[in-house]
């Protein structure tokens, strides 16, 4: 079975020569670890090209975010005729070479399942990250807001054993071919963030699962920065768990998340102490608002949606 290895960047990240170099350490053909350079200024392509020369590079104009990214090395996978996809984000970094063997060994006794995911470190080998996820809903999130904070621990453990879940977290996930072909790729007008709710929804219908095997994989090198209540990352998990809301037709739901979400953002402008944080949540405040509000009455998807990545001052990472 053949395997693209698929990861995207729009900047320079200092993992990324770790995160190429240990793909490229272990796999028999490098070819078929397919770079995407995703619109940067630095053009990271040649960086790439440079250091690897047996990887696959190519070059996006523009950023197309993190769904339009991988989309593009997806798709560059599938017209070389690979079985099953890895996407891997660009800051993570192999800690076991075996992993994807072990991942194609599970995707044989589960013939029915598009996402497979690995066991993922955070941060530290010591600190397994929560990949496995369920879908976005009121009445749960609504009785778990408080525990969650409480007892974040409880709610950040991962299955013991090889078991069906209802979503994958992005940051390393084996993708079937095959069923990529019945329900499509990303939804690139999400851009990025609650995306793979929306994949799982859509291989869901399709009688497709996704299947966490507890294997180690890669160490997850990720940013703490960039989650702040006032930031990019916020406003787009935001925004897309509406869209997806409304996308699935239940827009009961997505109202309900909307006064929710506008009331929280409100109630921290209000206790905001500083100047430069208010500005923070009053920029954030009135965006959300005019997401929510053209989402709610049914205006398409467009650039208006995401404000302009320099407009925020945390990182932006898709």
């Amino acid at each position: 079975m053949r395997v693209g290895i698929v990861i995207a960047a729009h900047k320079m990240f200092p993992q990324l020569e770790g995160c190429l170099g240990s793909f490229v350490s272990f796999l028999a053909d490098s070819n078929d670890v397919i770079f995407i350079d995703n619109g940067s200024r630095e053009n990271i392509k040649i960086w790439v090209e440079e250091r690897f020369q047996k990887i696959t590079a190519l070059r996006l104009l523009t950023n197309r975010l993190f769904c339009g990214g991988y989309n593009a090395g997806i798709r560059a996978a599938i017209e070389r005729d690979c079985d099953f996809v890895l996407m891997v984000n660009a800051d993570a970094e192999v800690v076991n070479p075996g992993f994807v063997s072990d991942l194609l060994r599970t995707a044989e006794r589960w013939p029915k399942a598009a996402f497979i995911g690995p066991l993922v470190y955070f941060r530290s080998p010591k600190v397994v990250q929560r990949t496995c996820l369920e879908f976005p809903g009121i009445v749960r999130s609504a009785a778990i807001w408080v525990p969650w904070r409480v007892f974040p621990g409880y709610f950040r453990r991962q299955p013991g054993e090889e078991t069906v879940v209802e979503v994958l977290n992005g940051v390393c996930v084996l993708c079937r071919v095959r069923a990529l072909r019945e329900f499509g790729l990303m939804d690139e007008n999400m851009g990025g963030y609650a995306e793979d709710y929306d994949w799982s929804w859509r291989a869901r219908e399709r009688g497709w699962v996704s299947v966490f095997a507890p294997v180690a994989s890669v160490l997850h090198h990720e940013n703490p920065s960039g989650y702040e209540a006032f930031s990019l990352k916020t406003f787009l998990q935001k925004r897309n768990t509406v869209y997806w809301y409304l996308k699935i037709g239940r827009r009961h739901s997505a109202w309900l998340y909307v006064r929710a979400s506008v009331a929280l953002a409100s109630a921290r402008l209000l206790a905001a102490g500083s100047s430069e944080e208010r500005e923070k949540h009053r920029y954030f405040f009135e965006r959300l608002t005019r997401a929510f509000s053209g989402l709610l009455e049914g205006e398409p998807l467009g650039e208006w949606f995401g404000p302009p990545i320099g407009s925020w001052e945390s990182g932006y990472e898709l």
